[in-house]
């Protein structure tokens, strides 16, 4: 498992590879947290920035990752920060898909400039 950030014009992408199971579900949120919380609309007149969790690499996700998923969405809505699953890979769809989390999550290929 491999986390990285990277700073972008509006925001930061949060890449992780590998597996996310109970055993590191709670860094990866962590980290993606602490991405929101550095992106968080501080005015009303600010315009909202965006943490985009890469999930490319990852091969698999188990209840924990996905939960740390969800309460990243939930942090980021309370903030004011768009957050976005970016670019998930098909191991990782698929379980979100069959929990129709898809209909919750912000999926998106592109990151919006």
């Amino acid at each position: 498992m491999s986390f990285k950030v990277d700073q972008i014009n509006n925001g930061s992408i949060v890449y992780i590879a590998g597996e996310i199971d109970l055993s590191i579900s709670g860094e990866m949120k962590d980290i993606i947290l602490e991405q929101i919380n550095l992106n968080q609309k501080e005015h009303s007149f600010n315009l909202s920035k965006s943490v985009y969790a890469n999930l490319t690499e990852v091969t698999y996700i188990d209840s924990s990752g996905i939960a740390g998923l969800i309460q990243s969405h939930q942090h980021a809505a309370k903030k004011g920060v768009n957050f976005y699953l970016f670019k998930v890979s098909e191991s990782v769809l698929k379980v979100i898909k069959l929990a129709r989390l898809d209909k919750i999550f912000k999926i998106t290929e592109q990151i919006s400039e």
